[in-house]
């Protein structure tokens, strides 16, 4: 008789085919909840305020989905909410590199602890961390005050194990006007690159699915200016 082990991450929603959440790859994105940022212009709202009234997905459900786009995807992707924040995280990464796949994790940075542990395990091929806005504004996204010195320390353990080849790294921030302004933007880049970091991308602000109903009213640059601003940051 199966005995069925009892899991102790919390997937809350999958995507069983992504071309969206690793460049280059095909991959199946996971999603764990809860998270201890909350800002206004999330996307994944519901991950966020709601993850305990979310089922769980089953690990057996994921494993069967994973063997039956074998041969297609590239990877996986661990998506939130805030992953790091899932006690159960490493056993999760662990049950993916089981399964032959490469895993990259989107994170706010705001764990360095649980990211030293990842790489020293060789868990995460990847990781994209967003930046939010520049340091001296995070109290706009987190309530920790040491929220922007855990976000750097981040930056710099993620920028060490790239130039070691351990993993690549991606970190990027999305132009949220009144929250993200062009100096904040400026900022963030003049920053990553006395860090070393070798990649940074901005994206679009979609007003559209957002975490309060005022970030909905807010409008997004036209993509003229978005364009303009990342003429800026590549100049510096």
């Amino acid at each position: 008789m199966a005995v069925k082990t009892e899991q102790n991450f919390a997937i809350k929603g999958y995507i069983p085919l992504s071309m969206l959440d690793w460049e280059g790859r095909l991959v199946t994105t996971l999603f764990l909840g809860g998270c201890n940022f909350h800002c206004s212009f999330c996307h994944n709202a519901e991950l966020v305020t709601g993850a305990g009234q979310l089922p769980d997905v089953p690990w057996d459900i994921i494993e069967r989905v994973l063997a039956e786009k074998a041969g297609w995807i590239d990877g996986v992707c661990v998506s939130g909410g805030e992953p790091t924040l899932d006690s159960g995280l490493v056993e999760l990464l662990r049950l993916i590199k089981q399964n032959g796949l490469e895993t990259k994790l989107d994170t706010n940075g705001t764990r360095p602890d649980v990211l030293s542990e990842l790489i020293d395990e060789s868990l995460i091929s990847a990781v994209a961390m967003d930046i939010k806005t520049s340091f001296d504004k995070y109290n706009l996204v987190a309530k920790a005050k040491d929220a922007p010195d855990r976000a750097r320390e981040s930056i710099g353990l993620l920028v060490k194990a790239e130039a070691k080849g351990l993993l690549e790294v991606e970190f990027r921030t999305t132009v949220v006007p009144t929250i993200v302004e062009q100096d904040d933007v400026l900022a963030i880049a003049n920053y990553l690159r006395s860090a070393g970091a070798k990649r940074y991308t901005l994206q679009q602000f979609n007003p559209k699915t957002v975490m309060t109903p005022a970030a909905g009213k807010i409008n997004p640059l036209t993509t003229e200016a978005l364009k303009e601003l990342v003429k800026k940051v590549s100049a510096l």
